[in-house]
């Protein structure tokens, strides 16, 4: 299952890439993650918003890969307007300890670094810069300070379960008048290697 989705990701990053639309590499340089612990979370979070982003772009019929900008704080579990939601993750095949490892890791934030290893161009903003833009215009303001991204990408912490092998994240990426995804991300690593094994939308909430 893992192995199919990621050679047909591949498959739509190459003929995008034919049509033109690969991003060069950002100017500003990439962080090295500091420990084994930190490069496997950035590896979740790479791998779960690209996987994210790429479907969306399909979705939209955009051939074009551009930026994307990122903010730099995850969010916190208060903006989960249904945590209702949350409580069903089980019947979706998520184990408990999971979930309630997830929900525990998001009573609090980190921030984010350049310390991802995307295909595509991306910024990191912060929340205050965000929180300065009108709200009744808000992406008129995004999209001129960043023309040429593909929207907005957030993510929460992410939830382990004790033997670090099946990992929980939650991705939105909102993209100006057509809208936001909002989805959970369930992960496995085989092999050593990180895999997406399930999404679940929740753009209900």
């Amino acid at each position: 299952m893992c192995f199919i989705m990621i050679i047909a990701f591949t498959a739509v990053i190459l003929s995008m890439c034919l049509l033109g639309g690969c991003a060069k590499p950002y100017s500003e340089p990439n962080l090295l993650p500091e420990d084994e612990t930190e490069q496997e979370e950035y590896s979740i979070y790479s791998l779960s918003m690209e996987h994210i982003y790429l479907r969306n772009l399909l979705s939209h019929n955009k051939s074009e890969i551009k930026s994307i900008v990122i903010i730099s704080q995850t969010n916190p579990l208060n903006e989960y307007l249904r945590n209702e939601f949350i409580d069903d993750l089980e019947n979706k095949g998520i184990p408990e300890e999971v979930i309630e490892d997830w929900r525990k890791e998001n009573k609090s934030t980190r921030l984010l670094q350049r310390k991802f290893d995307l295909s595509y161009e991306y910024h990191l903003v912060t929340r205050t810069e965000l929180d300065g833009y009108e709200a009744d215009s808000f992406f008129s303001e995004f999209f001129r300070r960043y023309p040429d991204s593909n929207g907005l990408i957030s993510v929460s912490k992410i939830g382990f379960d004790k033997a670090k092998n099946t990992a929980l994240i939650h991705v939105i990426h909102s993209y100006g008048t057509l809208g936001a995804s909002f989805n959970f991300i369930a992960l496995e690593r085989t092999d050593g290697a990180w895999g997406i094994v399930r999404r679940i939308s929740t753009s209900g909430l």
